[in-house]
């Protein structure tokens, strides 16, 4: 999942420093008293909503993408889980004890069943996270505060497994959800108005919409709406004209890895010093950043970007528009690098046109993310954006262009 598993499962069940920034926050509060209705759907503009009708192209090509479909309510069309009998159990190593997920009218439960002391929990997919991709994880609402359901979905392979964080074998629902974890997978997740009591607030904005990285657009609509002919966009931000730095800070706020808030989560404005809101880290804090949810660290760390002043991610990624496949990426591979320069072009041949990614941006294994199943541990594989020269994996793909000849 982009981010795909986040943060918010990577992290220990209480992390104290997060959940004190929480209640210092606003967005505090238990778990443990009776439930209370979830709070109930906005009727929120979807992503790019009022963007639409001077940009809709772009729009159009953008609610396709990952991003905006990183969170959303639990809809019948949004929970990719499979819920059809045979289909919809997760066994555990402890007799016994299982999980069921189930489809009750237009709603989604999963429920824990501990067969030995006659004992189970429900509790209903209100939000999810991960545009289904790869997967997904779900949250429930309590009391006004979110928390992670303990059963996630790879969509890849069709599989219901332990969310990352839960332990096998245990029925635990108690994995509560920080705002500095909603701010990267929603556009906004406000405390509830009333500072006496800590709870998220009902006016939240799911998925990553256009305001994300251009700022509030409210004044730009009014404005422009009032002065039809003036083509210049007023009252908008537009990432394409900061710096180098400011650039890759707009990607880093959810691409940079676990960091420490120095100011509140949702606080941090496109075009400003992330390190003004969130507390940097050094290469003694991260001698190797993973692969999963530390893409900017990996690619500070490469030659290409530290070489190429104007290289940013938006070099490569247009987050416009849905991920392209590996061919596209190798252009933009090839408008800096000259194939005849390549020491293995003989070899490689033609296929050196659509290889570069696999062979210097390899798949490396997550040591962040690990998930316990019933008889393994399952790792988790993502793109390295460590851009270089990696021996092993160009011979093991020479090999295969050995055995698969150009025809």
């Amino acid at each position: 999942m982009e981010r795909q598993l986040s943060e918010i499962m990577t992290l220990p069940r209480l992390l104290p420093g997060l959940v004190g920034a929480m209640l210092v926050w606003g967005a505090g509060g238990g778990g443990g008293s009776p439930r209370l209705s979830r709070p109930p759907a906005r009727g929120v503009t979807p992503p790019g909503g009022s963007c639409r009708a001077c940009h809709q192209e772009i729009v159009d090509s953008f609610v396709k993408t990952a991003h905006a479909r990183t969170s959303a309510e639990a809809t019948a069309r949004s929970v990719k889980g499979r819920f059809a009998a045979g289909q919809n159990m997760l066994r555990t190593r402890a007799p016994g004890v299982y999980f069921k997920m189930e489809r009750r009218g237009a709603a989604f439960y999963e429920t824990g069943v501990d067969t030995n002391h006659g004992s189970s929990r429900a509790e209903r997919i209100d939000l999810v996270i991960g545009s289904g991709r790869r997967g997904q994880t779900y949250l429930y609402w309590r009391n006004g505060l979110l928390f992670e359901l303990p059963v996630s979905y790879l969509t890849g392979m069709r599989e219901w497994i332990n969310s990352p964080g839960y332990r096998d074998g245990e029925i635990d629902f108690g994995r509560l959800i920080v705002p500095r974890c909603l701010e990267c997978h929603t556009t906004s997740f406000p405390p509830a108005g009333d500072a006496r009591v800590r709870r998220y607030s009902r006016a939240y904005v799911l998925g990553i919409s256009c305001e994300k990285c251009h700022g509030d657009g409210r004044r730009h609509v009014e404005y422009h709406s009032a002065h039809p002919a003036d083509s210049v966009g007023r009252y908008i931000l537009n990432p394409g004209t900061f710096s180098r730095d400011r650039k890759v800070d707009t990607c880093a706020l959810c691409h940079s890895g676990a960091r420490d808030p120095k100011r509140p989560p949702f606080s941090y404005r496109p075009g400003e010093p992330l390190d003004d809101y969130l507390v940097p880290l050094s290469d003694r804090d991260v001698p190797t950043p993973d692969v999963h949810g530390n893409q900017i660290g990996l690619l500070r760390r490469s030659k290409c970007f530290r070489s190429s002043p104007g290289m940013a991610c938006s070099t490569c990624h247009d987050v416009h528009q849905p991920k392209p496949d590996l061919a596209w990426f190798a252009q933009k591979c090839l408008g800096c690098h000259q194939v005849n320069g390549h020491p293995g072009a003989e070899q490689i041949g033609a296929r050196m046109m659509t290889s570069c990614i696999d062979c210097h941006m390899p798949n490396r294994r997550s040591r962040a993310i690990e998930i316990n199943m019933p008889t393994r541990r399952l790792a988790l594989y993502y793109r390295s954006h460590a851009i270089g020269i990696y021996p092993e994996v160009a011979a093991a793909v020479l090999r295969s262009h050995t055995e698969q000849p150009d025809p």
